[in-house]
């Protein structure tokens, strides 16, 4: 059974030219991503053959281009975790990201999600705007197929590997401002406390990894996304951002190509004015935060032919329609 759905182009909702208030904004914000978490989410799971769905077909190089950035920019964590014998070491090829703390925003069905969590993350947290979306995750790492989790566990927010070393925390319903908001919050009391109360269990400490992949072109303002994003960083931490570039060529394929022509992504998923060029997302995420950040590394991400096999590659002279990129925070800057 193949599953289309025709998503609603929620962009067409905004008046050109207009101005909304905050608040209507913000409903806006989370109607709209509720709308693409919840399309992506349902095909991803429905799909006959989840092979031929782009996000799985794209999933393995996102990790391999993740990791060998952490490799090269982001020092290894050494310290053993519990359940895990001291001889494994922090850089084994096995655990690339062993003992990272990873957000993953727009976690969706928690593809990703359970990918960072495998590759040996002390702790990832996947956020979805829609609560539907975050439900059907949950269910999705208790599958015998994820073995992610162990049959006999019990799990709300979040659930142990039957290894006992990774977990995972699904927060459902909020946007990414939202979150931010909150948990700095709670970082900064929970570090007060630990000034007063030693070995004090810092549950909000900030992450060492936060993933934003193929969700800028969805939602009504990455600026802000981003900005948010970014401060949950810890010093050194690195920022992943993937999408898909403004250009005649992503144009073909990406919309006319994936979505009216294969059917591999329902159509009216994407609106080719909210695509976005590497330089300006560095703008958004360097040049106007003011948050500290710099650009370390870029990709394109290319599917080869025959394209009905969903295989990718990573080149670096070709960021001509999907692409993604690393955004390390300077070491100087203050938790």
């Amino acid at each position: 059974m193949q599953v289309r759905m025709k998503l609603i182009n929620f962009h067409h909702l905004l008046p050109i030219g207009g101005k909304l208030e905050k608040k209507s904004y913000d409903k806006m914000c989370i109607v709209c991503y509720m709308l693409f978490s919840i399309s992506r989410c349902i095909y991803f799971i429905y799909c006959r053959d989840a092979r031929s769905n782009p996000l799985v077909g794209m999933n393995p190089i996102r990790i391999q281009f993740m990791t060998q950035v952490v490799n090269n920019f982001q020092p290894l964590h050494n310290t053993p975790s519990n359940n895990v014998d001291d001889t494994t070491t922090a850089s084994s090829p096995h655990l690339p990201l062993r003992n990272k703390r990873i957000l993953d925003i727009g976690c969706g069905g928690g593809l990703l999600t359970e990918s960072l969590s495998r590759l040996g993350a002390s702790l990832v947290v996947g956020v979805d705007a829609s609560t539907k979306v975050v439900e059907v995750a949950k269910r999705h790492s208790f599958h015998n197929n994820s073995m992610l989790l162990s049959s006999d566990s019990v799990a709300d927010e979040e659930g142990e590997e039957e290894g006992g070393n990774n977990k995972i925390r699904y927060i459902g319903g909020v946007t990414v401002e939202e979150l931010a908001t909150n948990w700095l919050s709670k970082n900064k009391e929970e570090q007060q406390s630990s000034s007063t109360t030693p070995n004090n269990n810092n549950d909000h400490e900030l992450f060492d990894i936060i993933t934003a992949l193929e969700i800028i072109e969805h939602v009504p303002n990455p600026t802000s996304l981003l900005h948010s994003a970014s401060s949950l960083l810890k010093p050194n931490g690195i920022l992943f951002v993937s999408t898909i570039n403004r250009t005649l060529k992503s144009y073909s394929i990406a919309i006319v190509g994936a979505e009216y022509i294969t059917g591999k992504v329902p159509i009216g998923t994407h609106d080719w004015n909210t695509f976005w060029s590497p330089e300006e997302v560095e703008r958004m995420i360097v040049s106007e935060s003011g948050s500290n950040m710099k650009q370390i590394a870029a990709n394109g991400m290319v599917i080869e032919p025959p394209f009905v096999t969903m295989k990718w590659s990573l080149d670096d002279t070709d960021t001509d329609v999907n692409w993604v990129g690393a955004y390390q925070k300077n070491t100087n800057q203050k938790k």
